[in-house]
C-alpha cells in the first residue's frame, strides 16, 4: 500500500534546504573557530618546549595537533560548498565526531597535562543544539562524554590517572548536556522568530504592493514629502495634473518640483491648516484643490499631499451628459443614415446627368459635402457609446504606430516622409488596439491639417516613464500652434477652429485615453501643437501582478 504522501516526513533533507541563512552563519563560525584552535595547539607544540610542560608524547601531541589544524581546514572548505552533500545532523555528527576523535589523540599524546582540553567541545556542542533541537543533540552530547569516560578508564588501567579523574570528566559531561539544552531551547526560540519575521516581512511585502498598486489607481495625485522638503514618493496621476513629466523623479526638492505645492507646503507646516484656495495648472489648465496629512511624529515626520482635481466632477457630469447623447444617437443612427445614403445616392446620381445645369452641380456638391458632414459628425458620436468597452492587449508600440501611420498616410495622402516615428522596439503598451487606433488617426488628422507640410512636418517619440510603469508618446507638428487662451478648451466637445470641423476628434480621443487609464495632454510647447499620451506599459504591469500573485 502507498505512503500518504501527506504523512511522508522529509528525511535525509539536504542541508541548504534545511538550513537558515544565520544557521549557515553559525556553522561558519565554528569553522573557524575550529581552524583558530588548530591553529593555536599546533603553534604551541611547535613553538613551546612540551617536556617542560610535562607532556607525556611530545611528538604523537604535535603529530595530533598538526593533523587537527589540517582536518579543520579540510571541515571549513566543506562547510563552505553549497549546496551540501549530507543532512544536517549528519554533517553536525560527521564534524563533531572528527573534533572529539582529535581532541582524545592529543589527550591521550598530553597525558595529565591534557584535561582542560575537552574544554575545546563547547561550542561546536552548543551550535549541535543551536541547529538541531532534537534529541541528536544530546547524542552528541553523550557521544563526547563516553569518548571522554573510555580516555579515564584506559588512563586508570595504565595507572596515569588518579580516581578523581572520572568524578571531572563527569562534570564536564553534564555541562555538555546542559549547554546542549540551553542552547537547543534558545535555537527553538530564535528559529520560531526568524519565522515570524519572515511572515512579517512577506506580509510589508504584499502590503507595500497593494498600497502602491491602490495609490497609482487613484484619480487623486498623491506626494510624499519629508521633513526637508524632498519629494520620496508619487503617484503617475501627479504628473497627469501637474505636466511636470520631464522633472518627476525621486529625491527632487519640491520648491523645483512644484513652487505652488511648496509654498502650501511651507504654510501648512508652520500652521497645520490646509489650503482653502485651489490653484491652476498652466501647463495642464487643470484646477486643484491640495490637503495635506501629517505622517510621522515629532520634528522627523514628513507629509502626503493630496491632489484633488476640481475639474474632474464637472467632466463626469459632461461624460454622462454625452454618454446619453451617445445612446441617443446610436438608438436613431439607424433612422439617421439610412435617408443620408438615399441623399448622397441620388446627389451621385444627378452629378453623373449631363443635363443638370453648372449651377446644379455646385449645389449638388455641397449637398454631397454636408451629408459626408452629417455622417461623420453621426460617427464620431458613436464613438462616445464604445468607451465602456475595452479589449486591452500587449501592444509592441513601435511596431503598431509604424503599420498605423501607414495606412493613415495612404487613406489621407499624406506624402511620405512627413511623419517622422522615434519609437524604441523594446516598449509595450497594454492597450485596446482599436481605441489606440482612433485616438493616433484622430490626432494625425489634426497635425497634417495645420502642419507646414514638409519633410518631418509631424514628429512621434516614444520613451519609458520616469516611475518604470508608464510608456510617454508625444505627437508635435510645426504648423501655427493653438493660442494659449484656447488651451483650456481644445478637449471640450463641439469646439472647433478649424471650418468644417466637428470639435468632437480631440474630445473622443481624450475620453477613448481615460477609458484605458492612459492620459493625452497638450503640451505649452511652440511652434506648433504637441501633444503627449501617457500610457500604462504592458511589461511592467505584468511583472506587478505577478510579484502580488507570489506573495499572496
Amino acid at each position: 500500500m502507498p505512503a500518504d504522501p501527506a504523512m511522508t516526513l522529509p528525511e535525509a533533507a539536504p542541508m541548504a534546504a534545511a538550513v537558515s541563512d544565520s544557521g549557515r552563519r553559525n556553522l561558519l563560525t565554528i569553522g573557524l573557530y575550529r581552524v583558530a584552535c588548530g591553529v593555536i595547539l599546533f603553534g604551541v607544540a611547535l613553538l613551546l618546549d612540551l617536556k617542560r610542560m610535562s607532556v607525556a608524547a611530545p611528538y604523537s601531541f604535535v603529530t595530533a595537533a598538526g593533523l587537527y589544524f589540517v582536518y579543520g581546514l579540510m571541515a571549513l572548505a566543506w562547510i563552505r560548498r553549497d549546496p551540501f552533500p549530507l543532512p544536517l545532523s549528519a554533517l553536525l555528527t560527521t564534524l563533531l565526531g572528527g573534533d572529539v576523535f582529535f581532541l582524545a589523540l592529543m589527550t591521550l599524546a598530553s597525558g595529565a597535562t591534557g584535561g582542560p582540553l575537552p574544554i575545546l567541545l563547547f561550542p561546536q556542542l552548543a551550535a549541535s543544539g543551536w541547529l538541531l533541537h532534537t534529541r541528536a543533540a544530546f547524542f552528541h552530547a553523550a557521544l563526547a562524554t563516553l569518548v571522554l569516560l573510555a580516555l579515564d578508564a584506559w588512563e586508570l588501567l595504565e595507572g596515569h590517572a588518579s580516581a578523581a579523574q572520572p568524578f571531572q570528566t563527569g562534570l564536564v559531561g553534564f555541562g555538555y548536556f546542559a549547554t546542549i539544552g540551553v542552547s537547543a531551547a534558545l535555537g527553538t526560540y530564535a528559529k520560531a522568530s526568524e519565522a515570524l519575521a519572515a511572515q512579517r516581512g512577506i506580509d510589508v511585502a504584499n502590503l507595500e504592493q497593494v498600497n502602491r498598486r491602490i495609490i497609482q489607481d487613484m484619480h487623486d495625485g498623491v506626494l510624499v514629502v519629508d521633513q526637508s522638503g524632498t519629494v520620496r514618493s508619487h503617484n503617475t496621476q501627479v504628473t497627469r495634473l501637474l505636466g511636470g513629466y520631464g522633472q518627476t523623479r525621486i529625491g527632487i526638492g519640491l520648491a523645483e518640483f512644484s513652487p505652488v505645492l511648496d509654498a502650501y507646503w511651507r504654510r501648512w507646516r508652520d500652521d497645520q491648516q490646509d489650503p482653502t484656495v485651489p490653484f491652476k495648472v498652466e501647463a495642464t489648465q487643470r484646477l486643484l484643490r491640495v490637503r495635506l496629512v501629517q505622517i510621522g511624529s515629532g520634528l522627523g515626520g514628513g507629509a502626503m499631499i493630496y491632489l484633488e482635481d476640481l475639474g474632474r466632477a464637472q467632466n463626469e457630469a459632461q461624460q454622462m451628459k454625452l454618454a446619453a447623447m451617445g445612446r441617443l444617437t446610436a438608438s436613431i443612427a439607424h433612422e439617421v443614415r439610412n435617408p443620408l445614403s438615399a441623399i448622397t445616392h441620388a446627389a451621385q446620381l444627378l452629378e453623373e446627368d449631363p443635363t443638370v445645369a453648372p449651377e446644379g452641380q455646385r449645389l449638388l456638391v455641397m449637398i454631397r459635402n454636408n451629408a459626408k458632414r452629417i455622417d461623420r459628425i453621426v460617427g464620431e458620436v458613436l464613438q462616445l457609446t464604445r468607451r465602456d468597452r475595452q479589449d486591452p492587449e500587449a501592444i509592441a508600440l513601435a511596431d503598431a504606430v509604424r503599420s498605423l501611420i501607414d495606412e493613415i498616410s495612404h487613406a489621407e495622402r499624406i506624402p511620405p516622409g512627413t511623419i517622422a516615428i522615434e519609437i524604441p522596439a523594446d516598449l509595450s503598451i497594454l492597450f485596446d488596439r482599436g481605441q489606440l487606433n482612433q485616438i493616433v488617426w484622430n490626432l494625425v488628422r489634426n497635425a497634417w491639417q495645420h502642419c507646414t507640410k514638409v519633410e518631418h512636418s509631424i514628429t512621434i517619440t516614444a520613451r519609458a516613464g520616469y516611475m518604470g510603469d508608464a510608456v510617454i508618446v508625444e505627437l508635435g507638428d510645426d504648423g501655427p500652434g493653438i493660442p494659449g487662451d484656447l488651451h483650456g478648451q481644445v478637449f471640450e466637445p463641439f469646439f472647433t477652429t478649424r471650418p468644417g470641423g466637428t470639435g468632437l476628434g480631440l474630445y473622443v480621443a481624450r475620453e477613448l485615453a481615460d477609458a484605458n487609464g492612459a492620459a493625452l495632454d497638450l503640451l505649452p510647447r511652440s511652434p506648433g501643437a504637441h501633444f503627449r499620451i501617457t500610457l500604462r506599459r504592458a511589461a511592467v504591469r505584468t511583472a506587478q501582478v505577478t510579484d502580488l500573485a507570489a506573495g499572496a
